[in-house]
């Protein structure tokens, strides 16, 4: 009878230990996932990171990188360690000659498996030339060897003051204590004495609905100058592919009624250079820069780069004459 429950206890602990192994850094990935939700630092860039004048326009850049996957259709094949470095530094190549002040990132790997956990945040800000940056964290959980942890990031050539998380509705909180779920990061800058405040979001791409409500956080009368950018997975009523809910409306038409923002391109685009989704085969505009009314638009345009499945956009603001 002793042998017996030696074997069992030794069985049991065997079972303990393993359980351990498998569901340990799961359970406290999540436990601390709370605690670094947002994070912002500074870095050394190898290029010039000089801002721009105070009399020139403060130019912003949105780019859903795609987790540095290119064009491949998931995740885990976008190609061999060195192909995804090779495709960063393109990135941060076509981030230098797009010469923004404030680049806003959707699907940036913090620390994932599929991207070698290379911070392609961290590494795109060094290598463009930005030494502020502020990071967001969507999904954030380790299971075994493998890491989930990429959300929404900020590169900025001028101070970040200020850094925090948007806490958009999730689809599920089942989903959302297991793993986490799409969320937005608010910054405010330091633009030559002047706070701007950027909202960085990238919107579920599972519902309007979900959109619609999560855009409820975003449209609040601001205090300061006021840019929605990302990737919001939305197109407003009369453009390619809009997809209204029935039950809380079109998240782009949202913010259109709230009357505190103006976007580009205004009207339906007639032709596909206006596009940003999909890069290669471009059907619908889904990337926006919206602004308050106190910053006023000089220059908008889309990129033509196959860099990711999204193109970037680029907007070149002012302070309106009332400013």
């Amino acid at each position: 009878m002793r042998r017996r429950f030696k074997i069992f206890r030794r069985i049991l602990c065997a079972l303990l230990v393993a359980l351990a192994v498998i569901f340990g850094p799961y359970l406290t990935s999540r436990a601390l996932s709370p605690f670094r939700v947002v994070s912002s630092y500074e870095v050394t860039p190898s290029v010039d990171a000089t801002p721009t004048e105070p009399t020139a326009p403060l130019r912003v850049a949105c780019y859903n990188i795609a987790h540095g996957r290119g064009l491949a259709q998931d995740n885990w094949s976008g190609g061999t360690p060195d192909e995804r470095i090779q495709r960063l530094n393109d990135i941060a190549e076509l981030l230098k000659t797009l010469d923004a002040d404030v680049v806003i990132l959707n699907e940036v790997d913090f620390d994932a498996s599929w991207s070698n956990h290379v911070n392609q945040a961290e590494f795109l800000a060094e290598a463009a030339g930005y030494p502020y940056v502020a990071e967001q964290r969507n999904l954030d959980f380790r299971m075994l060897w493998r890491t989930w942890k990429f959300g929404n990031a900020v590169l900025s050539r001028h101070p970040i003051t200020r850094s925090e998380v948007i806490d958009s509705p999730g689809f599920s909180n089942a989903e959302t204590l297991l793993a986490g779920k799409k969320r937005g990061l608010a910054c405010t800058i330091d633009w030559h004495g002047q706070g701007i405040r950027i909202l960085a979001s990238h919107l579920s791409h599972r519902s309007e609905s979900l959109r619609s409500r999560s855009i409820d956080l975003l449209i609040a009368p601001p205090d300061l100058p006021t840019i929605i950018a990302g990737d919001l997975n939305s197109t407003p009523t009369g453009f390619p592919r809009s997809k209204p809910s029935e039950d809380h409306g079109n998240a782009i038409d949202k913010i259109d009624a709230s009357g505190l923002f103006a976007r580009r391109p205004v009207d339906p685009p007639t032709d596909l250079a206006e596009l940003t989704f999909h890069a290669e085969k471009p059907i619908n505009v889904i990337d926006w820069i919206m602004i308050t009314h106190d910053l006023a638009f000089e220059d908008y345009r889309v990129i033509d780069s196959l860099l990711s499945d999204h193109r970037p956009i680029v907007a070149d603001l002012i302070l309106s004459p009332e400013q």
